[in-house]
């Protein structure tokens, strides 16, 4: 009789343990359960973790690097305008009144720059107005913005109210137009550099946490298969007693005896 009560005590503790586990649907739910495991799985958790910070702080780099090329996209726009009217300040045909009125109009898009340069910022930094350099917490990857302002294109002194004044206007509108394309080329390849170093990271995550569910995650089928199993040898061990009409009391009895 007492194999009878053992095997029931064992197939309930084995029901209850495989019970938890698909609830949780979890192979290791404690150390108890694979401390080996438990501590591999941990391991793949932290790398895990990791990656996904740092995919995060890379997709922040991407967004500044598009918020600074948008405020140098207008920047550019504002110095095309400005070479624009000083080629037609060079006209000899015109006044100085009409040089006036052109430079008035210069004046207000130098006036411009600066103002796209202080106000394009991200979480709060200024990106343009001086030069910007931006640790995103992964090695290797920073962003880093060169200064956008009207002293920094060289148009701080700009005058086109003379034919000799437009001449030099145009000569430095070229070389704003040359810094400024190349600063949103520097920025368009470190956008790029971080979409890869994205990609690679989402790829070693997602191999991690395959790894991590190898060892830590519950085959249903092979639980439900063992479920079924502890649940006949319960029942199958519940009949015999009740067969030969032994009670809980006598049960218990014959376990204190």
């Amino acid at each position: 009789m007492g194999l009878n009560i053992n095997t029931n005590g064992r197939a309930d503790r084995a029901l209850s343990s495989v019970l938890e586990r698909l609830a949780s649907q979890r192979r290791i739910n404690r150390a108890a359960d694979d401390a080996a495991g438990l501590a591999i799985a941990e391991r793949f958790n932290s790398q895990i973790r990791q990656g996904q910070v740092e995919i995060n702080n890379l997709q922040s780099g991407i967004n500044v690097a598009q918020t600074a090329e948008g405020g140098l996209s207008v920047q550019q726009d504002a110095v095309q305008r400005i070479r624009e009217l000083s080629l037609q300040a060079q006209n000899g045909t015109l006044s100085d009144d009409n040089r006036a009125a052109l430079n008035q109009e210069a004046q207000q898009l130098q006036a411009q720059i600066d103002s796209v340069a202080s106000d394009t910022e991200f979480n709060g930094q200024n990106l343009l107005d001086g030069d910007t350099n931006i640790s995103l917490g992964t090695t290797g990857n920073e962003v880093n913005i060169s200064s956008s302002n009207s002293a920094g294109l060289g148009l701080d002194t700009l005058d086109i109210s003379t034919v000799e004044g437009a001449a030099a206007a145009t000569a430095s509108a070229d070389e704003a137009l040359n810094r400024i394309s190349n600063n949103r080329a520097t920025i368009g390849a470190q956008q790029n550099r971080f979409e890869s170093a994205i990609n690679q990271r989402e790829v070693s995550v997602l191999n991690e946490q395959q790894a991590e569910s190898s060892i830590r995650d519950l085959d249903l089928a092979r639980a439900s298969i063992e479920r079924s199993r502890n649940e006949l040898l319960l029942q199958s061990g519940i009949s015999t007693l009740v067969q030969s009409n032994v009670t809980p009391q006598s049960a218990l009895s014959l376990l204190g005896g």
